[in-house]
C-alpha cells in the first residue's frame, strides 16, 4: 500500500475553501452511509468502516484542521442514519477523531517529507493505520460498554470486529483518496515509467474482473460451500492491474472489489451465509484486509522497481551536471535522426573558451553552476525538437532541423547569450565566451562521426582565431580537409605513443675544429612507424602533435626511449660527448613535464651533463619566464641547451643575452642559400660572431655539400650537421660496431674529400 502526495495543509480561504470543506464533509458522510448498509440492529458493529480511511487521508493530506470534518460526519450519521444512546456520542466521535489524529502524527513524525509510491512508505502508512485502529477500538469499545450497547462480558467479540473494520477501511480507502486528493489539488499523478497499455487490454481487464466477481456471486447463490475459493479470481485481476495499470486505477478497483465482497459475504447476499459468529466475521474481514493490501503493495513495489530502472536509464543517458544528453545517448539518437531525416540538418559544436580558469579560480562547483546556466541557454535556443548534449568537460553538441543560414543565426545568438551570461557565485560574477563549429548537412546525410569531426575541426579553428566566434565547416573545402587531416594525424600520434611505434634515429654533429672534439656528438631525430611498417618523418606528425597538445606527451616518450636505450647499452654510450634531443614549445612551459624529467634524470644512470635539449626561439618567446625556469632546473643536473632554428624568429637578439643556452643552431635555410644569397652568408657570419661574443658555440645544420662545409669552416662555425656528414640512421645502427666513427674522424674524412 502506498501513496504519492504530500500532507501539507492547503485549505484556501474564500468560496473555494467552503466548497472544499463541504465536499470533504459529504465524502465522509458518504462513508458512513456505506458502513450503515452492514448494520441490521443498533447493536451491530459494521464489518467495513471506510470512514477510518477517509479521516486518515484527510489528516495526512490537509493537516489536523481537516479533522474537523470527522465529528460533523459522525453526528450527521447518528442523527440521520444510525441512532445511538446520547452517552455513546462522545465515544463515537472521539474514537474516529483521535484515531485519525494519532495515526497522522505518527506518520508525520517518521516521514516529514511527502510520501512516495514505494513499498517503504506504504508500510509506514499501514503501521499508521494499525495505530488508528488500536486507538479507535480502545475508545469505541469503552463507549459500547459505558453506553450499555454491548455487555461487558461480550466486549471480547466486539473488539476484533471494530479493529478489523477500521483496518479494512484504511487499507481499501486511504491510498486511493490520497491519489485523488493530489489530482484534485492540481498535482500530477505519480510517474510510472512503463510501456503504454492498449484500450483492448484495459477492456479485457474490466471484463475479466466482472466475470470473476460474477462467478463468485453465482457460485455462492448456488449454495456451494466453497464459493469463497473463487476469491482468487478477482485477486488475480487486481494483481494484473497492479503491474499494468496506474496506481489510482488499482486503488479504485481494489475498493470496489472489497465493497462487493464484503456486502455479498458479510450481509449474506446471493445465498451467502452471514457470518454466524464474531470469529467467523473476523476471519472474513481479515481475508478482505489481505485482498485490499496485496494489490497495493505489488503496485508500489512494481512502481519502485520501474522508477529505479528509469533512474538507471537516466543516469546512463543524461549528463549528471546539466541534465542534457550525454555523448553516448546523443550519438545514438543523432544517428537515428540523420538516417530518418529528409531535410536539412545542422550540427553545432560548442567549446567554452578558457573554462579551466573558472574551475581554477572559483572551484569545480562554480564551473558546474556555469555549465548548468549555459546548458539551459543552449536548450532554450535549440528548441524542443533539437538534440542537445554535453559531449565533454566544457563541450556541447546540438543537432537541429535547420539550414546553414538558420544555424548561423543560432550560433550568433548563442555566442552573444553566453558572453552576456553572468551568473552570480559567492559574490562574484562568472563570465566566459564560447567557440562554435557549424556543419550544415543535406540529404543524404554523412555519418555522424564525419560530421562531428568536421564540427570539432571548425570549432578548433574558431578557438585558434581568438575564440568567441564561429566557423562553418564545409566538407569539400581545402581548409576543412587540411584540419581534418591534422586531427587524424594527431590521433595516429596518440596511438603510436600507446603502441610504442616511435623509433629514435641519430645524426652526427661534428666539430670543424679539433679543440671541440670531445666525444661523439649527435642529434636524436624521430620516426613514426605506421601500421603497414612504413616510416613517417617528423614533418608529417610533429606539427599536428603540437597543435592538439600532444607535444609534452610525445617528448616525454622520446626522452624515455633514448634514456632507456642508453642505460641498456652502457658499452655503446661511453664515448658520447653530447646527445641532443628536441623539445617542443608546449613542453617547455609544461611544469609537470619539467618535474617528471628532473625526476627521471635524477634516478637514471645516463649522465645528464651529456644531454643537450634543443629548443626553438619561438617556444621561448611564448613564455620566457617559464622557459628560463625550465632551463635553470635542468642545468642544476648539468644538462646543456641549444637554441634551434636561430635567426628565423623575432626579437632573438633582444633576449639572447639573458637566455642561458650553450649553442646557437643556425637555421638550415640560411646555410642552403649561402652560395646564392650574400644576405644568407651575412646572417650566418653574424650569428657565428654573436655566439662567440656571448661565449657560445654555433652549429650549422642542413649542410649538404663540401662547398658549404668549407665555407662554414672559413666563417668560424664550430659544428656542422647534415647530409654532407651522414644521414640519420636508427639508434641501433648508429652505435653498431660498423657504424660511424668518432666525430673527429668523421670531420677529418669530410675535410679530406676532393
Amino acid at each position: 500500500m502506498a501513496i504519492a502526495s504530500a500532507y501539507s495543509p492547503d485549505m484556501r480561504a474564500g468560496g473555494a475553501s467552503i466548497i472544499r470543506w463541504g465536499l470533504l464533509t459529504g465524502l465522509y458522510f458518504a462513508g458512513t452511509v456505506v458502513a450503515s448498509l452492514y448494520l441490521r440492529t443498533p447493536q451491530d458493529i459494521t464489518l467495513f468502516w471506510p470512514c477510518a480511511g477517509i479521516g486518515y487521508a484527510l489528516v495526512l493530506r490537509y493537516g489536523t484542521r481537516a479533522a474537523a470534518v470527522i465529528p460533523v460526519g459522525i453526528l450527521l450519521m447518528h442523527l440521520l442514519l444510525v441512532p445511538v444512546p446520547p452517552l455513546f456520542l462522545p465515544f463515537s466521535v472521539g474514537s474516529n477523531l483521535f484515531g485519525a489524529l494519532a495515526a497522522g502524527a505518527y506518520v508525520r513524525r517518521r516521514h516529514p517529507q511527502p510520501l512516495r509510491l514505494v513499498s517503504a512508505d506504504g508500510l509506514l502508512l499501514l503501521r499508521g493505520g494499525l495505530l488508528l485502529a488500536i486507538v479507535s477500538t480502545t475508545i469505541g469499545s469503552a463507549g459500547l460498554v459505558v453506553a450499555g450497547i454491548v455487555p461487558f462480558h461480550e466486549i471480547g467479540d466486539a473488539v476484533p470486529l471494530w479493529f478489523l473494520g477500521d483496518l479494512l477501511g484504511v487499507t481499501s480507502t486511504t491510498p486511493g483518496l490520497m491519489l485523488l486528493f493530489a489530482q484534485y489539488d492540481g498535482e500530477s499523478a505519480p510517474a510510472r515509467p512503463r510501456a503504454g497499455y492498449s484500450r483492448a487490454e484495459h477492456a479485457a481487464w474490466v471484463l475479466a474482473l466482472g466475470i470473476s466477481l460474477s462467478l463468485l456471486f453465482l457460485t455462492g447463490r448456488a449454495g456451494s460451500p466453497y464459493a469463497l475459493g473463487l476469491v482468487s479470481l478477482p485477486l488475480a485481476a487486481l494483481m494484473w492491474s497492479a503491474v499494468r495499470f496506474s496506481p489510482l486505477w488499482t486503488t479504485i478497483a481494489t475498493f470496489a472489489t472489497v465493497v462487493f465482497l464484503s456486502l455479498t459475504t458479510g450481509l449474506g447476499l446471493g445465498s451467502f451465509i452471514r457470518p454466524p459468529s464474531a470469529t467467523d466475521a473476523s476471519l472474513l474481514m481479515l481475508l478482505l484486509c489481505v485482498i485490499s493490501v496485496l494489490p497495493l503493495l505489488l503496485s508500489a513495489s512494481d512502481h519502485e522497481k520501474r522508477l529505479a530502472s528509469a533512474a538507471l536509464y537516466r543516469r546512463a543517458t543524461r549528463d549528471p551536471v546539466t541534465g542534457l544528453l550525454n555523448r553516448t545517448a546523443f550519438a545514438e539518437r543523432a544517428r537515428q535522426r540523420l538516417a530518418a531525416s529528409d531535410g536539412p540538418l545542422a550540427l553545432l559544436h560548442l567549446d567554452l573558451d578558457q573554462f579551466k580558469l573558472v574551475n581554477t579560480s572559483g572551484g569545480h562547483a562554480a564551473g558546474d553552476e556555469l555549465l548548468r546556466n549555459i546548458a539551459g541557454l543552449v536548450q532554450a535556443e535549440a528548441g524542443a525538437n533539437a538534440l542537445v548534449a554535453r559531449v565533454g568537460g566544457d563541450e556541447f553538441a546540438l543537432l537541429a532541423d535547420a539550414g546553414q543560414d538558420a544555424a548561423t543565426e543560432s550560433a550568433r545568438r548563442l555566442i552573444s547569450g553566453i558572453e552576456a551570461l553572468r551568473p552570480a557565485w559567492n559574490g562574484n560574477m562568472l563570465a566566459i565566451t564560447t567557440s562554435i563549429g557549424i556543419v550544415p548537412s543535406r540529404p543524404p546525410h554523412d555519418d555522424l562521426d564525419t560530421l562531428l569531426s568536421l564540427a570539432a575541426a571548425a570549432c578548433a579553428a574558431a578557438k585558434e582565431h581568438g575564440g568567441g566566434r564561429f566557423r562553418i565547416a564545409l566538407p569539400d573545402s581545402d581548409e576543412t580537409r587540411l584540419r581534418t587531416a591534422g586531427m587524424r594525424s594527431a590521433m595516429r600520434v596518440r596511438a603510436a605513443i600507446e603502441e610504442r611505434r616511435f623509433v629514435p634515429y641519430c645524426q652526427s654533429i661534428v666539430p670543424l675544429h679539433a679543440r671541440h672534439d670531445h666525444g661523439r656528438h649527435f642529434e636524436v631525430l624521430l620516426r613514426m612507424v605506421e601500421a603497414d611498417g612504413s616510416l613517417l618523418p617528423p614533418a608529417e606528425f610533429i606539427a599536428a602533435a603540437e597543435r592538439y597538445q600532444l607535444g609534452p606527451r610525445l617528448d616525454r616518450h622520446v626522452v624515455d626511449l633514448v634514456l632507456d636505450w642508453m642505460e641498456q647499452h652502457p658499452e655503446a654510450t661511453d664515448g658520447i660527448g653530447m646527445c641532443c634531443i628536441n623539445l617542443g614549445g608546449g613542453t617547455l612551459v609544461d611544469d609537470e613535464f619539467r618535474d617528471a624529467l628532473h625526476a627521471r634524470l635524477h634516478r637514471g644512470y645516463f649522465p645528464p651533463n651529456r644531454l643537450c635539449f634543443e629548443i626553438t626561439e619561438t617556444s621561448v618567446a611564448r613564455d620566457r619566464a617559464r622557459a628560463q625556469r625550465f632551463i635553470g632546473r635542468m642545468r642544476e643536473l648539468g644538462c646543456r641547451f641549444a637554441l634551434d632554428d636561430f635567426g628565423t624568429g623575432f626579437c632573438s637578439f633582444s633576449y639572447l643575452r639573458d637566455l642561458d643556452v650553450d649553442f646557437l643552431k643556425i637555421d638550415g635555410s640560411f646555410v642552403r642559400d649561402m652560395d646564392a644569397s650574400p644576405l644568407a652568408g651575412a646572417v650566418v657570419r653574424s650569428i657565428t660572431d654573436i655566439a662567440h661574443v656571448l661565449d657560445k658555440r654555433a652549429i650549422a645544420e642542413h649542410v649538404e655539400d663540401m662547398r658549404q662545409h668549407e665555407a662554414l669552416a672559413r666563417i668560424g662555425v664550430d659544428y656542422v650537421q647534415g647530409y654532407a656528414i651522414d644521414r640519420p640512421v636508427p639508434i641501433d645502427d648508429y652505435f653498431a660496431p660498423v657504424g660511424p666513427r668518432s666525430t673527429a674522424s668523421v670531420a677529418a674524412a669530410s675535410l679530406s674529400r676532393p
